[in-house]
């Protein structure tokens, strides 16, 4: 791929972040490389290589620092179930965002979540 090439999708790339569609449960690769306007493969290569992670992770790391954010600045939100939260910032079940916060921190998310309250 040339230079060029690769720095059109990661300005799409960063376009579609700012569009926060990366919250819609459907979310995956293909979706994002038809709305991104290039295949697959070539959008995997540049998340490969520039963001240095895989296209799923890529996205859940992306729905959590959503969610973080959302967390920092709605003081309401705290009291809000886990489930809420996990389909607010995108997550098509509960144990995906639970498996995501594992991974992220080390930790299940329900002791996090009641240090946050």
């Amino acid at each position: 791929m040339n230079a060029d090439t690769e720095n059109k999708i990661l300005a799409a790339l960063a376009q579609w972040e700012a569009k926060e569609a990366y919250l819609n449960p459907a979310c995956s690769i293909t979706s994002a490389s038809k709305e991104i306007g290039c295949n697959s493969k070539y959008l995997s290569f540049v998340v490969n290589k520039n963001k240095k992670i895989d296209f799923p992770n890529y996205v859940n790391n992306l729905r959590l620092n959503f969610l973080n954010n959302y967390l920092r600045t709605v003081e309401e939100a705290r009291n809000f179930k886990l489930t809420y939260l996990a389909a607010l910032s995108g997550f098509s079940s509960y144990g995906k965002f639970a498996k995501s916060i594992k991974d992220r921190t080390g930790f299940n998310p329900t002791p996090i979540y009641r240090f946050l309250r």
